[in-house]
């Protein structure tokens, strides 16, 4: 009777472990402080923005902690102002939620002017991460793009990349299926460090690739993380930190041909989180 009842109470510990073990992340999602607000200067610190006050983009969540809105964005002038851009808070982006399907657009909440919706349809699988995205163009059917997202232990590992419209001549020799290819790699914390981004001729990677570099990260937890559905959050929001370098290389036949690089000053709170609003 002894050891059943030593056995029973082992079998009970161990249940209430687990038990708590599984509660800690739900605590954590409960009490996580959505990002409302974000400094246009941010993420782009060498931006030339045509007002003199600070100016912030505004986000929007519905019950289920999904953004909804992003309030604010640029519109273009000319560079003889001494300025590369002007912002507006008249300008919105949409994302519409339905079951597992996710429409991003963009409006101006003006009749002074109009801009393009730069609309993108995305399919989330059952963990509501992207599974597909669907990318059209209004100018061409045949560059209307699709996408294939992978993941590997919770972490975004392949983008794959095809045009279901773009005309192909199998006979034809010299012609083939041009699609792309991006797998993404961590380091041990969870952070991205660095991307790899191929073009392919019928299924096999060419010389003519794309690399980003992601460096020099702080300890502080992400703002960005629930913003991945918005493409200038995308790289920022699959990390557990901040990166503050960034470099990018372009190639050509297995020559750079085109090389950027930036670099970020975040300022930061007593607690070491960074200051985004």
């Amino acid at each position: 009777m002894k050891i059943k009842y030593l056995f029973q109470l082992l079998l009970f510990s161990i249940l209430m472990i687990s038990c708590s073990r599984d509660a800690e992340p739900e605590k954590m999602v409960k009490n996580e402080i959505l990002t409302s607000k974000v400094k246009t200067g941010i993420l782009y610190p060498d931006l030339r923005i045509q007002n003199l006050a600070e100016v912030n983009f505004m986000f929007e969540y519905d019950s289920q902690k999904r953004v909804t809105k992003k309030n604010g964005g640029f519109l273009s002038i000319s560079g003889s102002t001494g300025f590369n851009a002007a912002f507006t808070d008249k300008i919105y982006t949409s994302l519409l939620y339905n079951n597992d399907k996710v429409t991003v657009e963009d409006f101006y909440n003006s009749k002074e002017f109009t801009v393009p919706k730069n609309s993108k349809y995305f399919t989330l699988n059952s963990s509501n991460l992207i599974a597909e995205k669907e990318v059209p163009d209004r100018f061409s059917s045949y560059s209307y793009k699709k996408e294939f997202y992978s993941y590997k232990n919770g972490l975004l590992d392949e983008i794959k990349t095809t045009f279901p419209n773009a005309l192909y001549e199998p006979t034809d020799p010299n012609d083939y299926i041009e699609t792309y290819s991006e797998r993404f790699y961590y380091d041990a914390t969870g952070n991205l460090t660095r991307t790899e981004y191929f073009e392919l001729h019928d299924g096999v990677k060419t010389e003519n690739k794309r690399i980003r570099q992601f460096e020099n990260y702080d300890n502080s937890g992400n703002p960005f993380k629930r913003f991945t559905l918005l493409d200038e959050y995308f790289y920022r929001s699959l990390s557990k930190n901040n990166f503050r370098s960034y470099r990018e290389e372009v190639y050509r036949f297995d020559e750079i041909i085109s090389t950027k690089t930036q670099e970020w000053t975040f300022n930061y709170d007593a607690n070491g989180q960074i200051i985004i609003n």
